[in-house]
């Protein structure tokens, strides 16, 4: 092979990695691993996406790479500059009358591995503490995450012994996602004699959420937790846009998932 087949190989190679990279920091930046439920390290796809360019870049299949990344950077550029996050945000949340019930349920969220917990988790947790010091119930309900090294049991009863010492922390688990958490508190429910449930979560997952618990036969109170990673109410800056675009996309992939599976009505 001579010298310009060489040199055009290896511009072919340079081209499909930084193309590969383009598409990688797009994927990463958007949380699109998350439409898949993949929580692990994200910033691994960006070498993997460089490396698969650069394969790509001695075949045929360049054009199409090509393609791929231009809709990947067509899709950015409509989650920053138009409001079409804002749209699919409408109709996820649910936010019902607060009353009294049997106990209060927090969804799960991540705890970092020294034991400290994450925004969500701190803000799911938070407002769960709230309602049993208001009295709304007497029993605090967390779940522990499958894999997870760290434990929302520990954080949730130094604080209910805080500022609610007169509530009990419950807890269920290990679970790997929504459906089995509700499946899991619908047990305990049913054993207890309970009936009504406030179910804590994360505004975006609170309509998921309460359809996985009424589909176990509870009367569930839906009470959003305050969102602290961007502004759900406006989402008018592209950086807003692009954190929220993950868990919103995802939500309505998982309501697909779950009727399809008969998980929720």
């Amino acid at each position: 092979m001579g010298s310009g087949g060489r040199n055009e190989r290896g511009q072919r190679v340079l081209a499909g990695l930084v193309a590969g990279a383009l598409a990688g920091f797009v994927i990463v930046d958007l949380g699109l691993p998350s439409l898949v439920s993949f929580w692990g390290e994200r910033s691994n796809f960006v070498p993997g996406a460089a490396l698969v360019g650069a394969a790509l870049g001695l075949t045929p299949l360049r054009r199409l790479g090509a393609l791929l990344v231009m809709l990947l950077v067509g899709l950015w550029f409509v989650v920053t500059y138009t409001p079409v996050t804002r749209w699919m945000a409408e109709g996820l949340v649910r936010r019902d009358p607060v009353q009294a019930a049997d106990a209060v349920f927090v969804f799960g969220s991540r705890v970092q591995d020294d034991g400290d917990p994450t925004t969500d988790a701190m803000s799911r947790l938070l407002k769960g503490v709230e309602l049993v010091a208001e009295d709304r119930a007497p029993y605090l309900v967390v779940s522990e995450v499958r894999g997870m090294k760290g434990r929302y049991t520990p954080i949730a009863r130094d604080w209910v012994g805080r500022f609610a010492p007169k509530a009990e922390v419950l807890t269920v688990g290990p679970i790997g996602n929504t459906h089995g958490e509700a499946v899991a508190v619908g047990r305990l429910f049913r054993e207890r004699g309970w009936t009504r449930v406030l179910a804590v979560t994360s505004p975006t997952h609170t309509r998921r959420a309460a359809a996985t618990l009424e589909a176990q036969g509870l009367e569930v109170i839906a009470v959003p937790s305050v969102e602290t990673d961007y502004d759900l109410e406006l989402l008018d800056r592209g950086g807003d846009r692009r954190t929220a675009f993950d868990g919103i996309a995802h939500e309505w992939v998982g309501l697909f998932v779950y009727a399809q599976r008969g998980w929720i009505d």
